[in-house]
């Protein structure tokens, strides 16, 4: 959500504006409308809304590496599927296509592996989520 309209004077308002103050260890990040002077208070954070956020960011980036896991399992899972067939051919229909040839892209394998092996999790890092 990037803009907001004024529910007084119907003026719109941009993120641009968003101001934070801190409040009893509170942040509140408000927009105050230029036109009316009206505060929207748009946000309120203290240390444990802050913890959870950061949870779930830690969440997000290990789905992302899952999700990358995912990916790379799947291409090789998708070379073994076409190799079994090719496999299961009749030796003649073997002799007219030739040798198996994967389509499998090598380069993307090692960077699906690079950047698993930079970020990888493990089940220590789940127990601290909780």
């Amino acid at each position: 959500m990037e803009n907001f309209t004024c529910t007084i004077c119907a003026t719109d308002l941009t993120t641009e504006s968003i101001q934070i103050e801190k409040m009893n260890e509170i942040d509140v990040a408000f927009i105050i409308c230029h036109e009316c002077e009206n505060r929207f208070n748009l946000m309120f954070d203290n240390k444990k809304t802050k913890n959870i956020k950061n949870k779930i960011k830690k969440i997000k980036e290990i789905e992302n590496y899952l999700q990358l896991v995912l990916y790379r399992e799947m291409l090789i899972v998708e070379d073994d599927y076409y190799k079994q067939a090719y496999d299961d051919l009749p030796q003649e229909e073997k002799d007219l296509i030739g040798g198996y040839q994967s389509n499998v892209d090598k380069q993307k394998i090692k960077e699906y592996n690079k950047i698993i092996k930079e970020k990888r999790f493990n089940f220590k890092d789940l127990l601290e989520l909780l």
